[in-house]
């Protein structure tokens, strides 16, 4: 099921926030992420409603664009449910939702510092086709185990990236939907910045604006520890669940 609800584009690009839960803490995040773009970019939250369906109310605040992840082929890749393809999820929602840019965030991402200005940047990056987290605590896309499914690659060099934020143009994305049509073996977070550098897109790296990343797909505590504990300037925690510990942290809107 995809429910395209009402466009109400304002900018020429949006952040699209990905998530399947709506609780109090994800919408408090939510309302600071629509106060944060408010003015540079729209917010479109891409939301997963094979769970739980939308109070009425939410439809009032948010701009809402719907899907059902049990419904919607290979969103789910290899049908290996921990591992959520939202690339899939993300083109849909351009089908219906034009855009020049798309800034995903996932919903346990969180930036210690000026999400704003974080905004403010990507939105006058107008000739990048594709922005990447370059962070791999992995080291090296044959370290990440899904790459097993990846059969008969066309590539030359293969490329893995975290993906709980990117940025992506729509011709970069309509391109990525090509391939998808074709080649149905690459999990979001190879075929992202594998298909950019092999196809020679015009490619960015969030850290090349000063950010950094403290990724896992581990224990969710440990970055939950140092977000909480040892928060450095300018850095993305994931995974970051228990979203209540944002309280008292540099989140200033100027």
């Amino acid at each position: 099921m995809i429910d395209k609800m009402e466009n109400n584009s304002k900018h020429k690009n949006c952040v699209v926030f990905t998530t399947h839960k709506l609780d109090d803490n994800i919408l408090r995040y939510l309302r600071f992420i629509k106060t944060a773009s408010d003015g540079v970019l729209d917010l479109v939250v891409l939301y997963d409603c094979s769970a739980s369906s939308l109070e009425k109310d939410m439809l009032k605040e948010f701009d809402f664009f719907l899907f059902d992840s049990s419904k919607l082929p290979r969103f789910f890749y290899y049908y290996d449910r921990s591992l959520p393809n939202p690339l899939v999820a993300l083109v849909e929602l351009a089908k219906h939702r034009k855009y020049d840019h798309y800034l995903l965030m996932e919903n346990d991402i969180v930036l210690n510092g000026n999400l704003a200005n974080f905004f403010k940047r990507m939105n006058a990056t107008n000739k990048a086709d594709y922005i990447h987290i370059a962070t791999d605590v992995m080291g090296g896309p044959l370290r990440h185990w899904p790459v097993q499914y990846i059969i008969d690659s066309p590539f030359e060099n293969l490329y893995f990236a975290w993906s709980q934020v990117f940025f992506v143009s729509k011709r970069y994305l309509d391109e990525l939907e090509k391939f998808m049509q074709r080649n149905g073996s690459f999990y979001y977070e190879f075929l992202l910045p594998t298909l950019a550098y092999n196809r020679h897109f015009s490619i960015r790296q969030f850290e090349s604006y000063g950010y950094h990343f403290e990724v896992s797909w581990g224990p969710t505590e440990k970055c939950e520890d140092k977000f909480r504990n040892h928060p450095q300037q300018d850095t993305f925690y994931h995974p970051i669940k228990n979203l209540s510990l944002v309280k008292g942290l540099d989140f200033k809107i100027v």
